[in-house]
């Protein structure tokens, strides 16, 4: 399937989605209808081979991608995949990559050690390290031992203390544990402040698991998330509301991001990095 705007396929998914900071239940108004993501095909633009990509994100000052693997290494890259530079950061898990664009500074997601790195988009240089909080409100959310977190972005704000917020998704292939959620937590870091520790201050729950990818959209103040097994992309607003659920091109999707043309890119960990025209 090159053009999915071509087809359209009716599938029945329930949802449960979680008001800030609390679950709700399904019911019958969170069981929407997917349909395929409407895409045109540009192609796999991974001209390096980059080793097992899970996250990538688009840098709108750089006009570039920045792009992680599970080994530990960042790539900077064109939109049509051309290198720029590489590094192996250090021997680590990495799942996700956003960017803060009041300071243009990197933020990388570690899987299993539930932490965020400061990185200088330059030199690849790690400038800090941040531990997430496995608990909210005195309930542990992200077990240590389970799959951990997998995707992030950043939400700017310009009143906000700290010049905005991170998403980060825990990944977890079950839902009835209640230690470790598959679930996307609203996260801050004292990004300006430089005072306190980094702090969950409110979550909700997809209701579907193999949370793999998550990009905040400026175009659209929407905020992307996609599963892998489930190979579905859904959109909500900042509020956590869910406005679309799509079927999702793409094998092993571990990571997206829109650029200011519309393009989309995605990450797949078992290799590749494909540009498609988001049709919208």
């Amino acid at each position: 399937m090159r053009i999915g705007a071509l087809v359209v396929a009716f599938l029945a998914l329930g949802l449960s989605m979680a008001a800030t900071g609390c679950q709700s239940g399904a019911n019958p108004e969170h069981v929407l209808r997917a349909v395929v993501f409407p895409y045109e095909w540009i192609g796999n633009i991974d001209k390096m081979g980059f080793n097992e990509p899970s996250g990538i994100c688009w840098h709108a000052a750089r006009k570039t991608l920045f792009v992680v693997g599970d080994e530990g290494d960042l790539a900077e890259i064109t939109p049509d995949g051309t290198l720029i530079q590489s590094q192996h950061v250090r021997d680590a898990d990495f799942e996700g990559v956003t960017y803060d664009p009041a300071t243009g500074l990197l933020y990388l997601a570690i899987e299993e050690e539930e932490a965020v790195l400061e990185v200088d988009p330059d030199t690849f240089v790690v400038r800090r390290h941040f531990a997430l909080p496995r608990a909210f409100r005195g309930q542990t959310m992200m077990r240590a031992g389970g799959e951990g977190i997998e995707a992030i972005t950043f939400v700017p704000d310009p009143h906000h203390p700290e010049g905005g917020v991170f998403y980060v998704a825990n990944q977890a292939f079950g839902l009835t544990d209640e230690q470790d959620v598959s679930g996307v937590f609203q996260v801050e870091l004292p990004l300006r402040t430089r005072a306190g520790q980094p702090k969950i201050t409110a979550y909700f729950t997809p209701g579907i698991i193999d949370l793999s990818g998550l990009y905040y959209d400026p175009a659209t103040d929407r905020i992307l998330l996609i599963s892998d097994a489930t190979n579905l992309i859904l959109e909500y607003t900042r509020d956590h509301r869910l406005l679309s659920v799509q079927a999702f091109p793409g094998d092993n999707q571990e990571g997206i991001a829109v650029d200011a043309d519309n393009f989309i890119y995605i990450a797949q960990d078992t290799g590749g990095i494909l540009k498609l025209r988001w049709l919208r």
